[in-house]
């Protein structure tokens, strides 16, 4: 027992010292970060003590991103970031706040950084199969920064199959699968849920969203129907008045009915300010 406290405070210790360590050297260095050894490598030279490898990356990691002045470009370090969160990530997969800092601090930089990222996220994934914040992170970086909906939705679908997995996450299946384009999908996704759901509010919510997706499948019908006939996408949903519908539905506001010819999409329209926020 005495000697499991003195390796703990000797650890404790030794964390301190690193970090300021890497403190000192931020300060006298200037914002940098060594990019990482590769993993194979790591695990060579640290043999059992891979998992402090992993935790000193990590501190010099968070100790350079809270050192950052504001105006540096996340462009200039991405990729060394990138590449040390996997490198950490792999050598002590268990490890979870690395996956909460990549998600925070590499996602939004570009696209590229976001598939890095949720290649990162992988390895959390397969390492906590029940934790779905991790699939949450995965599935919406498709949503808000590869533009992918369709990638998300499959995500999200076969995600929902997991025990015990959130209802959003089949919510969010059916909602980025009308976003990618295929409504039916979506459709097809909300029945299923609203015959599985008992909470009266809820299934109100659910046939309202429906009678949504129906409307846009009757457009969608009518753009098959004009295709067919003329040989060619109508420039304009107005096109398909009064030949092919009586009329554009009303979509309410919780949706919104988007036509990128040849391609029909609904999506929950953009509530943001002029802010971003």
């Amino acid at each position: 027992m005495l000697l499991r406290g003195a390796v703990f405070s000797l650890l404790l210790t030794l964390y301190g010292f690193i970090f300021l360590v890497q403190e000192r050297q931020l300060q006298t260095q200037g914002q940098s970060l060594q990019i990482a050894l590769p993993v194979s490598f790591q695990k060579i030279t640290t043999g059992y003590l891979y998992q402090l490898a992993s935790e000193m990356l990590f501190i010099q990691a968070s100790v350079f991103l809270g050192g950052l002045q504001p105006g540096v470009p996340p462009t200039t370090y991405a990729k060394t970031l990138g590449n040390n969160f996997e490198v950490m990530t792999a050598l002590y997969p268990r490890f979870i706040d690395p996956y909460f800092f990549c998600q925070a601090f590499l996602s939004y930089i570009s696209p590229e950084d976001a598939r890095k990222a949720n290649t990162i996220l992988e390895t959390g994934i397969e390492a906590f199969p029940n934790d779905f914040i991790f699939r949450f992170f995965y599935g919406t970086n498709y949503l808000l920064y590869l533009n992918e909906p369709l990638k998300g939705a499959k995500f999200f679908a076969e995600s929902a199959k997991i025990p015990k997995a959130p209802p959003i996450f089949e919510h969010l299946a059916a909602l980025l699968s009308a976003k990618g384009g295929d409504i039916a999908a979506g459709l097809i996704t909300l029945k299923s849920m609203l015959a599985a759901e008992k909470d009266e509010t809820v299934r109100a919510r659910y046939q309202q969203e429906i009678g949504i997706f129906e409307q846009a499948m009757q457009v969608n019908g009518a753009l098959t129907a004009y295709e067919k006939k003329y040989g060619s996408s109508p420039r304009t949903l107005e096109q398909l008045v009064p030949e092919f519908l009586r009329g554009l539905p009303e979509i309410e506001d919780s949706f919104t009915l988007v036509y990128d010819p040849p391609n029909l999409r609904l999506e929950r329209p953009d509530r943001r300010n002029k802010t971003g926020k």
